[in-house]
């Protein structure tokens, strides 16, 4: 069942106003259903006849110490109290992950812009550059707006893409005008290589071809799964491997140079076969089968 409320205004009778009575205003609910309904909406609200500190608890969104202002109507009043006004918003998202290895394809950046409250869009640039004009597609009837940008070439460095948007001021007067910044950073990063091997890798292909890789992004800890292995290769592009173990052995693969080979410099190409760089690897062999497990790479 809805509900509707009027407001209307009721002279009181003359025979009344000797005692100095002024106009009233009357509340009323009704519930919709089977008796008659009014045409709804406010009749003859002249607004309130002088300004209103509000000094009763908080209601809805209208806190104490707010001013409603002379003049202000009863639907303002309402509207006030029932729906907090809401400044425009800018999301950016990119394609790809934020953390990328070099020589990857760069991606595409999208923005969703939703204007709520402001008024209309009155600009939108990319790379803090009002030359540089990012082209939104028209308003849906949400206030959306989608725009593209799609990024060209393959990352060989860090880079950081900025968008700007900015919006007019809304009807109310709690929304002013408002300048929007999306920033989205991607951070690149080479590329470490580990797994099971039938001879000592030779080339950048050979590296790449192991089977679990993962973004160098710093000295730390590393793990990798092996199938029933006899000899694996471990190789990184900068640090040195200190610790090499596996789950159901506690010995020190790096510090058994009988089993042990290494550090061996070789070059690795980055993605899409992007520039290489000298890779540190290590190998272990062993005579014998072993079984499958989970090795753990610390480096430093």
């Amino acid at each position: 069942m809805s509900s509707n409320i009027v407001i209307k205004t009721r002279a009181i009778p003359a025979s009344s106003r000797s005692k100095d009575y002024r106009t009233s205003t009357v509340v009323r609910t009704g519930g919709g259903g089977g008796g008659s309904s009014s045409s709804g909406g406010i009749s003859g609200d002249v607004g309130l006849s002088k300004d209103i500190r509000v000094n009763a608890p908080k209601t809805g969104y209208v806190n104490p110490g707010d001013v409603l202002r002379k003049g202000m109507g009863y639907e303002q009043i309402f509207r006030k109290m029932l729906y907090a006004p809401m400044p425009a918003t800018l999301v950016g998202k990119i394609s790809t992950a934020n953390d990328v290895e070099f020589g990857s394809k760069k991606g595409v950046l999208t923005y969703t812009a939703t204007r709520n409250d402001n008024g209309a869009m009155t600009k939108a640039f990319y790379d803090n550059n009002e030359e540089n004009i990012l082209a939104f597609s028209e308003e849906d009837n949400n206030g959306v707006q989608i725009a593209t940008r799609e990024l060209e070439g393959n990352y060989t460095k860090g880079e950081t893409y900025f968008a700007t948007v900015m919006y007019a001021a809304g009807e109310d007067e709690d929304i002013k005008d408002l300048t929007l910044t999306s920033k989205i950073s991607v951070n690149v990063y080479r590329k470490w290589f580990a797994g099971l091997c039938d001879s000592v890798p030779q080339t950048s292909d050979d590296v790449r071809n192991l089977k679990s890789s993962g973004l160098y992004i710093k000295a730390g800890t590393y793990k990798f799964p092996v199938d029933k292995w006899k000899k694996i290769a471990v190789c990184i592009p900068a640090d040195v491997v200190t610790e090499l173990t596996l789950t159901a052995y506690p010995g020190n693969f790096i510090e058994d140079t009988g089993i042990t080979t290494g550090p061996i410099t070789i070059s690795v190409e980055g993605d899409n076969k992007s520039a290489a760089i000298d890779y540190k690897m290590w190998v272990v062999q062993t005579s014998g089968l072993n079984d499958a497990d989970t090795f753990t790479f610390k480096t430093a």
